[in-house]
């Protein structure tokens, strides 16, 4: 007569009610270590910064770009801002300041150093995006007051970082913006000259030029012979040289605009090169923590005991299982 390969629900009560004693005697035992466990376990503190990315800056050469780090940024501005945070600059920065490779308790020349503290500081310093797309910037740390300074000059290293990057990605138009302010100047000075020049040999400008013949009359009239033969020295060099004097004197006012237009983007690009401005939208900067954060020692008592109670079941029930296919085989 064959048997049941399984227990149904009645058979599997009875099943732990016999073997109640052992299962109180496992399930008690493994509360106990794990109430020492977790007491053994080193407390950590968690200290939390919030910050909210700004606006992406850009040099523009048409002088139409505005300071944009008081706005606040997109996706994409969250997404730029924790490559920042998670770059090697900001991680080596915080493991000289706080000797971060003796605090986390590995010697530094042992083998696989480096992976070993990469861990650990990735378990104890973490960033996330939020849905509100601000950056929470979280440190866990053993020492209360070394979680949350740590957390605020994290803060403060994206400001150092990517003013660094501004001001590296500058350079190089801020000099193309210079060097066109230089040749700007050089044509001006050029043009300036030639209009002197053409002065000194008597052209005059449209609108003088437009009224020499009513001036010539006025002059003979007054019997100024003086000023004719000024006037007539000034008609005859206008009407030589007067096309040259106009191009001269347009472009040299279509210049003097570029030049106005170009001083603006030559000091944009001069800021940018010299920047040293907060780069973050600050919510609220981290405080030392009065709590501990991790252990959570009621979860790890309740997660393992309850674990220790399924394990012996399952072991209990593989033991029986075993005896009954013994059984059978006999």
């Amino acid at each position: 007569m064959s048997q049941e390969p399984n227990f149904n629900s009645g058979e599997l009560l009875s099943f732990l009610w016999k073997k109640r004693k052992l299962l109180v005697i496992i399930t008690s035992s493994a509360a106990v270590i794990s109430v020492v466990v977790s007491l053994l376990m080193t407390p950590y503190y968690k200290a939390q910064a919030v910050v909210f990315p700004t606006s992406s800056n850009s040099v523009d050469f048409q002088g139409t770009a505005r300071n944009s780090v008081v706005e606040f940024g997109d996706e994409s501005d969250a997404e730029r801002l924790l490559q920042v945070l998670i770059s090697p600059e900001i991680r080596d920065s915080l493991t000289t300041k706080y000797n971060l490779y003796g605090h986390y308790d590995i010697d530094s020349s042992e083998s696989q150093a480096r992976a070993k503290f990469q861990k650990a500081y990735e378990g104890n310093v973490k960033f996330n995006r939020t849905r509100y797309n601000s950056i929470t910037i979280d440190v866990y740390d053993k020492d209360p007051i070394i979680a949350a300074d740590m957390a605020n000059d994290i803060v403060r290293l994206v400001d150092t970082v990517l003013n660094r990057m501004i001001r590296e990605r500058s350079k190089a138009p801020m000099w193309a913006v210079q060097g066109e302010v230089e040749l700007i100047k050089t044509e001006m000075s050029d043009y300036s000259d030639r209009i002197k020049s053409l002065s000194d040999s008597g052209v005059v400008g449209v609108d003088a030029r437009a009224n020499l013949n009513s001036d010539i009359l006025e002059a003979k009239r007054a019997g100024d012979k003086a000023l004719v033969m000024e006037l007539e020295k000034e008609k005859k060099a206008s009407s030589k040289y007067g096309a040259d004097y106009d191009l001269y004197t347009n472009l040299s006012e279509f210049f003097s605009l570029r030049y106005s237009n170009i001083l603006d983007v030559n000091d944009q690009a001069v800021q940018y090169a010299n920047t040293n401005i907060q780069q973050t939208i600050r919510h609220s900067m981290a405080e030392v923590p009065d709590k501990k954060a991790k252990p959570k020692r009621a979860i790890i008592v309740i997660f393992s005991t309850l674990s220790a109670f399924l394990f012996a079941v399952f072991v209990l029930l593989a033991i029986e299982r075993i005896k009954e296919l013994k059984a059978q085989s006999a």
